[in-house]
Formats: structure tokens, C-alpha cells, sequence
């Protein structure tokens, strides 16, 4: 039973990729709390750096990208469900994530870390013993926090649907601090001159595309992913989005196998 499971599931996936791409569409599945991979800018467009890449992928595929927005834990079964193509919401690839699903060669190397407000005692791992420490629930610094709870003794966990409320956790009160992608944090607080990240966790992750496990669009996907670092266009995104040039041992430029 489990073996026909299986084999049904797989078949819907291939289903459902071949029929985007005959109805001309690429359904993409987001959550767009997520500054600078997918948000809205002042005038409601939906911008960001991988938005950048959804668009070269859909313009090479010849389809148009229809976007659905929803928490980023929801995103896992939406692909098994088929109810989207891929999933991109800086997901960093995991053993357990790739069991279930099918990802396209990372495309940015990144780590966790953990923010705070300026004026905490809180400087180190060893400061989060007893306080209580937002995340986004389902994510990887969710995951983090689980196994080491014990270790650092972390008081009480406080669920974030995104990281403007994660940081918001913190200057209400509610959290003492917030764990999350360090890119994504440095950017907001940019603006944010009442935080500042103290430490990072000691985390190597890597950001890729999600999609159905067997999809006929994998192959594409991640074919389009290596064009990309090979003529430019994601170096171009990177320093569109961080200001900066990426390095060249990144993968921003490394073409690399799937995981």
C-alpha cells in the first residue's frame, strides 16, 4: 500500500507540473513577510530577489507566474497537495525536507542568528538562558531552537507568522529576542536601529527552490538556475538586492549538483 502511495503521489506530481506549463502558468507558493527574497513594495508589487529569479525562470519556460500567498508553513503541503509549482521563500535545504520534496541547486549560502534589542544584556548564546525567544514556526531556526532549547536553556517559545512580527515580538515585550536567516535580519534592521544581531549560530544552510517531489519541472528549474550564476543574472540580482557583488566561491556563482 505504502509502495502504491507512492507511485500515486509521484504521478500527481508530474501531472500537475505538466499541466502548469500547458495551461502556461508557473504557480508559485510564498510567504511574502520575507525582505529581500519576496515582499510588496510601496505600490503593491510583488518584488525581491527571488522574485528576480521566478521571473527569468518563467520568462524562459514561457509562462507567467501566478503567485500564492500564504504562511510559510503551509508551503510544505501545498506542494504534496498540488496546489503550487514551487516553493520559494528562502528555504534552506535539509535531509528531512529533501525526503519529501525535490529542490534545484542551492543559490545562497547563509546562517542563523539571533537579534535583540540594543539596550539587552543578552550577548552571547549563554544570554538566552531563561528568556523567551521568537521564531517562525516549521522553519530551520524553529528547528534549531527545539534541539537546543535544553541545551541553552531557553525559556518560553513565541510563534511568528513572519519576521516583521518576530522583530516586533521583541520590541513589545513578548520575546527577549528573536532567532532567524541572518540575511534577512541584517536587512531589516537597516531600519530597525533599536535591534542588533549578537551572535550567529553555528549553521551552514543553503537556499533553493522547492518543488513536488518527482516534478517534470525540476530538471528545467534548476537547468535555468545554473544559466543564471552562468550569464550573470544572478550576480546581478545579488547586487541589486545587498549592494554588493556576491563572492566568487558563493553560490550565487558555483554552478553545483542538485542536493
Amino acid at each position: 500500500m505504502l509502495f502504491l502511495l507512492t507511485l500515486a503521489l509521484l504521478a500527481l506530481s508530474a501531472v500537475g507540473g505538466a499541466r502548469a506549463e500547458s495551461a502556461g502558468m508557473l504557480r508559485v507558493g510564498t510567504y511574502l513577510d520575507n525582505k529581500p527574497w519576496q515582499f510588496r513594495d510601496v505600490d503593491g508589487r510583488i518584488v525581491g530577489f527571488e522574485v528576480d529569479m521566478v521571473d527569468y525562470i518563467a520568462s524562459h519556460l514561457g509562462v507567467r507566474v501566478e503567485v500564492a500567498q500564504m504562511p510559510f508553513r503551509e508551503l510544505f503541503g501545498a506542494l504534496e497537495q498540488n496546489h503550487i509549482d514551487i516553493a520559494m521563500s528562502s528555504i534552506s535545504v535539509t535531509s528531512e525536507r529533501r525526503a519529501r520534496f525535490d529542490f534545484t541547486q542551492p543559490y545562497f549560502d547563509t546562517t542563523q542568528a539571533v537579534v535583540v534589542l540594543k539596550t539587552s544584556r543578552i550577548r552571547n548564546l549563554a544570554g538566552l538562558a531563561g528568556k523567551t525567544v521568537s521564531v517562525i514556526p516549521c522553519t530551520t531556526s524553529d528547528l534549531w531552537v527545539e534541539v537546543n532549547k535544553g541545551r541553552y536553556r531557553i525559556g518560553r517559545v513565541v510563534p511568528a507568522v513572519g519576521l516583521d512580527e518576530g522583530l516586533d515580538n521583541i520590541s513589545s515585550g513578548k520575546a527577549d529576542a528573536h532567532i532567524g536567516d541572518l540575511p534577512a535580519l541584517l536587512y531589516r534592521l537597516l531600519k530597525r536601529t533599536d535591534l542588533a544581531v549578537v551572535t550567529r549560530l553555528p549553521t551552514d544552510e543553503r537556499y533553493a527552490l522547492m518543488l513536488a517531489k518527482g516534478s517534470p519541472l525540476t530538471a528545467k528549474v534548476d537547468g535555468l538556475v545554473s544559466q543564471m550564476k552562468q550569464d550573470g543574472t544572478l550576480a546581478r540580482i545579488h547586487e541589486k538586492w545587498f549592494g554588493i557583488p556576491p563572492e566568487s566561491t558563493s553560490s550565487v556563482v558555483r554552478v553545483t549538483p542538485r542536493p
